[in-house]
């Protein structure tokens, strides 16, 4: 199974949605918040996908949970913005809460610094923002396939005018 990771999107719908055209392979879309109505109209744009959301510190409606398990293929992948587990002052809390789920991969956003991971059976990946990257990164998303075989993570640079 192919999953695209997006996060940190900021009132960027269009850069969305040039990002799950150019994904078209992706099976499952997980949103890691910022700004969550970036992506609500998508499912009825891609009905071939999964979709996936948590909300972020910008998100003021609480229709969707700061964090969230779900299970793709057997893999149960924890979800979180990461604001309310302090990710900008380190992973310890995150990580934790994701092996309290029994996750094997583990998502947050709210850096907008993509980063990926892999902590004593645990992969970690912030997938970096499509529409404000932070620290010298550029624009990027995140993509993992889970096979048989086992589980790959791939941070990815976005090129949205890009064929």
């Amino acid at each position: 199974m192919k999953v695209l990771v997006i996060s940190d999107s900021h009132n960027r719908p269009d850069l969305v949605e040039i990002c799950l055209r150019q994904n078209e392979a992706a099976e499952a879309v997980l949103f890691l918040g910022d700004v969550v109505t970036d992506i609500e109209k998508m499912p009825a744009k891609f009905p071939e996908k999964q979709f996936h959301f948590v909300r972020g510190n910008c998100d003021w409606r609480d229709d969707y949970p700061n964090t969230r398990c779900v299970s793709l293929d057997g893999v149960t992948v924890f979800m979180a913005h990461g604001h309310t587990l302090g990710v900008k002052y380190g992973l310890t809390t995150l990580m934790s809460v994701a092996r309290q789920n029994e996750a094997q991969i583990c998502l947050y956003g709210h850096t907008h610094s993509p980063y990926n991971q892999y902590h004593n059976g645990l992969y970690v990946m912030n997938p970096g923002s499509l529409s404000e990257p932070r620290n010298s990164s550029r624009p990027s998303f995140g993509l993992i396939d889970i096979v048989p075989q086992g589980i790959v993570t791939n941070i990815v640079e976005f090129h949205p005018f890009r064929r």
